[in-house]
């Protein structure tokens, strides 16, 4: 091998260094540069030469030609990635949802003297303050007040339940956009990165641009990434390909008419779903956790209404006259309504039932066996024994969306619960309708003694329902946001004297009769009271002891996955720096190494520069 040679290998050397010290320049250059990932040389021998020696003639030696950098290449962990952008959609969901959920504890103040709950007990103070003096005008007129001041509250607070929702479909709209951006961005760095794999060359910059929109995404919503060809990614989000190359499909916010916060989010006209990141908490919260609780005050505020009404309109006032209800449900003109509750017609006005009295007593001619087949639970009832009581405890303890319980008189009253969506006809978005069914069977066979005997409006043997729409024994509520439609009556608000508190009947047996005692009567304000017995697993009180305690639940499940999501996050991401960042201890020690390389090769250039001086000398 000849001195010119050995002078390339030194150059090249020289070179090979040189761009290593660049590598390493660049890399410090960008150790605080977001989303940059730290660049290594490839360096590898350059091709051999085969050459004859003068010592060993006929036999060929194998020289080496120098190093070069073959390529510069990012240090990365796919596979950590991959672990940081799922956490990160976790983290995003569980961070929103932690977030929002104190909105909702702020806004509900449970324990605030504020907040539902206080409101609640002032209205129920108020009761009992007028069950111990009924002809206190403070009294009467402090309980009709308090208990517009409940009802304010509750309107109040679920008008804001309804607004977060509007607020969660305003961000998911803004989410859209900027999601689209994002896609649109790694469609031309998809371009830009296969034009430039397309000509051998590693663009680590624009990788690392798009790696960068990718954690950015992944805080968005979650998705599956497919490599393709050309240093090309695809990108399904929901099940939907949202992007492929350089082609991506737009997300669509499609609104829903009449519906504003029922939009939801298309791609190639299919509907988008989301399960994690911000997109997925803000469908979660707008479209099951806030319509949640709005299903809890309205199930609230409609036991309230209806169960206080009955009472009071069962009972007389200070004038002697059945009183008026408390509260007013107001239906909306055109708008669809629910048949909330029915109630027997018997006992009429002035008579009543003993409730613990056998049935067979208070009807005559009943069958021994009765069956009731309430929305498929079967209710077996001996009359000889069971009483209106027993029946009713029998209906609540069925569970199957239906909630019984007796009027003063000893009527029988069936609601539907959130769990039928408070609607015996349980109407659907068509119009159409599927109603409760409650049948009867006497003795084995088909019949109605029993709803016929209690009042019901029947139809071959089962309770009519379609018979109720317009009906006294009948409530029909707005179908949607019932909370938002009830009021204080302005009767009583203009007169509380109308409060009806006297209920004091008068027993022969199984039933018996009731009128005015006088204006001390406060039968029927007690009973109201006793409507909040501790006693009783149906109480408003066992309500918020629910409410708070499923507040406190969640609200602590939010906090805890936040935490555990931020946690792993961010061990994922102190993985990735180890593996990606730049330390800038370790880049001057390889600088150094670079440095220490170059002075050699220069220092063998000097040396072979002085041979070859030498041998011109001699030539000469």
């Amino acid at each position: 091998m000849d001195l010119f040679a050995t002078l390339n290998t030194a150059m090249l050397g020289m070179y090979t260094q040189q761009t290593a010290i660049s590598v390493v320049a660049n890399n410090v250059s960008n150790a605080n540069t977001p989303g940059y990932s730290r660049e290594s040389p490839v360096i590898v021998q350059t091709p051999p030469m085969v050459l004859g020696t003068l010592t060993q003639a006929g036999m060929p030696m194998i020289f080496g030609t120098g190093a070069e950098v073959k390529d510069i290449q990012r240090i990365r962990d796919p596979f950590l990635d991959t672990q940081y952008r799922q956490s990160n959609s976790s983290l995003g969901f569980w961070n929103e949802v932690n977030t929002q959920f104190k909105y909702i504890e702020q806004l509900f103040n449970t324990t605030n003297s504020n907040g539902l709950n206080a409101y609640y007990s002032n209205f129920w103070s108020a009761a009992q303050q007028l069950a111990t003096n009924p002809t206190n005008v403070a009294n009467q007129e402090g309980f009709v007040q308090s208990a517009k001041a409940l009802i304010d509250n509750v309107k109040s607070v679920y008008s804001s339940l309804e607004q977060m929702k509007t607020n969660y479909t305003s961000q998911i709209q803004t989410q859209v956009g900027n999601i689209n951006s994002i896609l649109k961005q790694i469609a031309d760095l998809n371009v830009k990165i296969r034009e430039s794999s397309v000509i051998g060359n590693t663009p680590n910059q624009l990788l690392d641009q798009r790696d960068l929109l990718l954690d950015q995404l992944s805080n968005l919503t979650d998705f599956t990434l497919t490599n393709m060809s050309g240093n090309q990614i695809s990108i399904n989000i929901g099940g939907t390909n949202v992007l492929s190359g350089q082609t991506y499909v737009p997300l669509n916010f499609q609104n829903v008419a009449g519906e504003p916060n029922a939009a939801f989010v298309t791609a190639n006209n299919l509907p988008v779903t989301f399960t994690q990141g911000e997109m997925g908490a803000l469908f979660n919260l707008r479209d099951k956790i806030i319509p949640q609780y709005e299903t809890q005050l309205n199930s609230f505020a409609l036991n309230l209404t209806d169960k206080v009404n009955t009472i009071l309109e069962q009972s007389y006032d200070q004038n002697g006259n059945l009183g008026q209800p408390l509260f007013i449900v107001q239906n909306a003109a055109g708008q669809p309504t629910s048949l909330y509750r029915i109630m027997s017609s018997n006992p009429p006005s002035g008579n009543v039932y003993n409730s613990s009295a056998p049935v067979g007593n208070i009807f005559t001619n009943l069958p021994v066996s009765i069956t009731l087949n309430v929305n498929g639970a079967l209710i077996n009832i001996n009359t000889s024994v069971d009483t209106l009581n027993s029946i009713v405890s029998k209906i609540n303890s069925a569970n199957v969306g239906i909630e019984a319980s007796l009027s003063p008189r000893g009527n029988l009253v069936l609601r539907a619960t959130s769990a039928i969506n408070f609607d015996f006809m349980r109407t659907n978005s068509n119009g159409t309708t599927n109603p409760v069914s409650i049948s009867e069977s006497d003795n084995g066979v088909p019949g109605n003694a029993l709803l016929d005997a209690l009042g019901f409006q029947t139809n071959n043997n089962s309770i009519d329902f379609s018979s109720y729409s317009n009906n006294p024994d009948g409530l029909e509520v707005p179908a949607k946001n019932a909370a938002m439609s009830i009021s204080v009556n302005p009767v009583l608000i203009s007169n509380p004297s109308y409060v009806g508190t006297d209920f004091s009947p008068t027993f022969n047996g199984a039933t018996g009769t009731v009128g005015p005692t006088g204006p001390q009567g406060n039968g029927g304000i007690e009973q109201i009271v006793a409507l909040d017995s501790d006693s009783n697993p149906q109480s408003f009180s066992a309500y918020f002891s629910n409410l708070v305690s499923q507040l406190g639940i969640q609200g602590q499940n939010a906090t805890a996955m936040y935490n555990n999501a931020n946690s792993l996050v961010n061990q994922i991401s102190q993985d990735r720096q180890q593996v990606s960042s730049v330390s800038i201890n370790d880049e001057l020690a390889q600088m150094i190494l670079y440095q220490n390389a170059y002075t050699a090769s220069a220092q063998v250039i000097s040396t072979v520069n002085s041979m070859l001086q030498t041998l011109v000398s001699m030539v000469r």
